[in-house]
C-alpha cells in the first residue's frame, strides 16, 4: 500500500509541535501502543531533524514517519534524507512539490481557498491539507468537494473529537490533529501520556 493509502486507511496524522526529541519518543512510544501510527513531527519543534532520525531508528517500520511545516527545499531535502515518508506544510510550495514528485515522496501542501487547492491539485499534489480548517468547518469541506469530488482533502487545525466525525461526513479522507491529541508545551509524565492514550481512543471511537 502507498504511504498516501496507508494514511487514508489510518484517517488521522498525529501532529507533534513543541516537545524535543525525549519527549517526543515518550509520546510517539504511547502513541504506538495505543495503535496510532502515522506521525508527523513539525520542523518548528526543538531538534525536530534530530527527533525525526531518532524516531526513524526507535520505531522503523512500526510508524508512517512524516516532517510537517516544510516551507523550502532544502529542508524536504533534508527530512527524505532522513527517511521521512511524506512532507506537510501550513502552505503551498511548488518548488517543494517538483522536488517531492521527483524524488516520489508524498508532499501535503497547506491550501485555504478552492483556487489554491485546485492550482495544488493540479500541480500534483495528491492529498491536500485544508488549513486553518477550524476557521472554515467542516461544511467548507462539503462545499469544496461538490464540484470537485476528485479531491483528496486532510483538514487540519481546529479538528477534535467533537468535530472528527463531521470532517468524514463533508468527505474528508483524512485529518490531521495536533492539541487535541498531543497538548502542547505539557510536562512529558505519566499522567500526560495516559491522558494521550485516553484520548486516542476517544478520537477513534468518534472515526470508527
Amino acid at each position: 500500500m502507498t504511504v498516501l493509502g496507508r494514511i487514508k486507511d489510518h484517517k488521522m496524522i498525529g501532529i507533534l509541535r513543541g516537545y524535543d526529541t525525549e519527549e517526543a519518543v515518550k509520546i510517539v512510544d504511547t502513541l504506538v501502543k495505543n495503535n496510532f501510527r502515522v506521525i508527523e513531527v513539525a520542523l518548528n519543534s526543538p531538534n525536530a531533524k534530530e527527533t525525526l532520525k531518532v524516531l526513524k531508528e526507535k520505531f522503523g517500520d512500526e510508524i508512517i514517519l512524516g516532517a510537517g511545516t516544510v516551507l523550502t527545499v532544502e529542508a524536504a531535502k533534508a527530512c527524505v534524507d532522513i527517511g521521512v515518508q511524506f512532507l506537510l506544510a501550513p502552505a503551498y510550495g511548488e518548488r517543494v512539490l517538483q522536488y517531492a514528485k521527483a524524488r516520489g515522496i508524498l508532499y501535503i501542501p497547506g491550501c485555504y481557498t478552492p483556487t489554491e487547492i485546485y492550482e495544488a491539485y493540479l500541480a500534483g499534489a495528491k492529498m491536500i491539507k485544508v488549513f486553518p480548517a477550524g476557521q472554515l468547518g467542516a461544511g467548507y469541506i462539503k462545499d469544496v468537494l461538490a464540484p470537485m469530488d476528485d479531491l483528496v482533502l486532510l483538514p487540519t487545525g481546529g479538528v477534535n473529537t467533537d468535530n472528527i466525525r463531521t470532517y468524514f461526513d463533508a468527505g474528508a479522507q483524512a485529518v490531521g490533529i495536533n492539541s487535541a491529541l498531543v497538548p502542547s508545551k505539557r510536562t512529558v509524565d505519566d499522567a500526560l501520556l495516559a491522558e494521550i492514550g485516553e484520548r486516542v481512543q476517544k478520537l477513534k471511537a468518534e472515526v470508527n
